[in-house]
């Protein structure tokens, strides 16, 4: 990281990814979520002067959520800014705030109850009423498009079984994945089953500030796609290459010196699409790259848990646990640098890369 930004540092992480569970309630869930990365950050709540939270009224089925759940975030009696869009952009909003010295130390929370929620009727609700909801589309349905649209510009799917059949492995592997429940969505051409995410519901908390730690924040980019499907190319994720290359130039190195990869992909080509977007894998390699890459989505990416807008903070919290060596039996040897990515609104349009490095 250059010399022009203060360093901020991670110091407590939790996730919890479970289905249906009727013993809690989504606001039990995050309490002890947050609870538990605030403990594992060794500082009391009574140090922590901010919250930055990523949640959805329409995926929590609360009006004004944060009012309902944010105090089981922390944000009770606290400055508190609420994010609609994914967990990583609200944890760069955090990390600037931190920067700027407009906080000491603050809390960063996702979540989504998948298993509450209708999630294919929210997604076709933020594209445009008029001339795109009437098609009844939604983001599976662009995936599919992506997917299409990759394979006619040179994508290579030789790979996709075995590509598939790792990230299904990986995330059995995870000891935070979902392991019981879930549901599998419908897939479309030319998707299948195991291509697909797993809906489940999913609470991501940490804590951050400027005292040193053992992993720190080494770059951050942002970056937006246009909002019309019709004004992208499908076949790549320009937005999330720009965020990419944003980020690796704060940090200060490229990506092939990267230890691990944690992309947020809503199926199996999203996440190679994603490799490519980030430089690890050449254009039309990122399959190959998730199928015979250890640095590629370790944890499982979409397959062990997912439920918007959690997913981009869930993809750091996986990276953090790989720099601290605490990911257990999906651990990457030796692993010191790592980049997590975080996408939302409108399948993918807006683009979060974080790039961490163990101190």
């Amino acid at each position: 990281m250059t010399d022009k930004r203060p360093a901020v540092y991670i110091e407590g992480i939790a996730v919890d990814i479970g289905w249906a569970d009727a013993t809690r309630s989504l606001t039990e869930m995050i309490f002890s979520t947050t609870r538990r990365a605030i403990d594992e950050g060794k500082k009391s709540l009574d140090t922590i002067d901010s919250v930055v939270l990523a949640a959805h009224d329409m995926v929590d089925g609360r009006s004004l959520s944060s009012m309902v759940t944010g105090p089981a975030a922390g944000s009770y009696l606290r400055d508190e800014t609420r994010y609609s869009d994914d967990g990583a952009a609200a944890f760069a909003a955090a990390v600037t705030r931190i920067e700027a010295k407009e906080s000491t130390r603050s809390i960063v929370a996702a979540w989504g109850r998948a298993s509450e929620h209708d999630v294919e009727a929210v997604a076709r609700a933020t594209f445009d009423p008029f001339f795109a909801s009437p098609f009844g589309i939604d983001e599976l349905q662009v995936a599919a498009m992506r997917a299409q649209a990759w394979m006619r510009m040179g994508g290579d799917v030789a790979a996709r079984a075995e590509a598939g059949q790792r990230r299904i492995a990986a995330a059995r592997a995870n000891p935070r994945a979902l392991k019981v429940g879930g549901r599998h969505p419908v897939a479309s051409y030319p998707l299948n089953e195991a291509d697909m995410p797993r809906w489940a519901d999913i609470a991501v908390s940490l804590t951050i500030s400027a005292e040193p730690s053992a992993v720190r924040v080494a770059g951050i980019g942002q970056s937006s796609e246009p909002y019309w499907i019709g004004d992208r190319k499908l076949g790549r994720l320009a937005g999330l290459e720009q965020a990419a290359q944003r980020a690796l130039s704060e940090a200060g190195f490229g990506p092939e010196q990267l230890d691990v990869v944690e992309i947020d992909g809503l199926t199996l080509f999203d996440e190679a699409i994603g490799m490519e977007a980030v430089g690890i894998a050449q254009r039309g390699g990122g399959m190959r790259s998730m199928a015979t890459d250890p640095r590629s989505n370790p944890s499982g990416g979409a397959a062990a848990g997912y439920c918007a807008p959690a997913m981009g903070l869930a993809r750091i919290v996986e990276a953090v646990m790989q720099l601290q060596g605490q990911a257990g039996t999906i651990q990457v040897p030796r692993a010191r640098r790592a980049l997590a990515t975080g996408s939302c609104v409108v399948a993918a349009q807006t683009h979060t890369a974080i790039v961490l490095e163990a101190t």
